[in-house]
């Protein structure tokens, strides 16, 4: 026998019967069968004292207490499997809630920006254009300057031409 293992106590609600000896080993016989202990000493016991029919009567009892047990916990995952369904269910419903209400936010959110957006499209292309038009007064003022410049250079030069003829 494995010590790690954990030994299973097990108890029997009753035996048809009412003999504490087949109480006894019906109990005996649970337990070993719940902690995978070897049942032959119990078959050999059943077989040399002439009364296999205890021994099945016992293991079918032991085996509808099992089968009891696991339609219990089938019964328990499947409500908690149904309700885990109606979850999603709702949870699907709460999605596709927000996902109308996002679409929603996104229409009304284009639809006031759409006219801020060709606001400042207006306002970027004007701002181009006066960047621009002050470039072109900076030039002409200093074409203006050079126009100056050469007119002066010119009266200079006729002043002295004239001046030598």
């Amino acid at each position: 026998m494995n010590s790690s293992k954990t030994r299973r106590k097990v108890v029997v609600a009753s035996a048809e019967n009412g003999d504490s000896g087949d109480k006894l080993d019906q109990l005996l016989l649970s337990s070993s069968i719940c902690n995978g202990e070897d049942l032959s000493p119990f078959i050999c016991k059943t077989f040399a004292s002439g009364k296999p029919e205890t021994l099945l009567h016992h293991l079918r009892h032991f085996c509808r207490s099992k089968e009891a047990e696991i339609e219990e916990v089938c019964k328990v995952h499947y409500q908690d499997f149904i309700m885990a369904v109606e979850d999603l269910r709702s949870l699907l419903s709460g999605v596709e809630s927000l996902k109308s209400s996002i679409s929603n936010s996104n229409y009304q959110l284009q639809s006031v920006a759409s006219p801020l957006l060709t606001s400042l499209d207006s306002f970027t292309e004007a701002r181009n254009k006066c960047r621009n038009i002050n470039l072109v007064i900076d030039s002409l003022r200093i074409c203006v300057q050079l126009m100056e410049l050469c007119s002066r250079a010119n009266l200079i030069y006729r002043r002295i031409t004239f001046t030598w003829h």
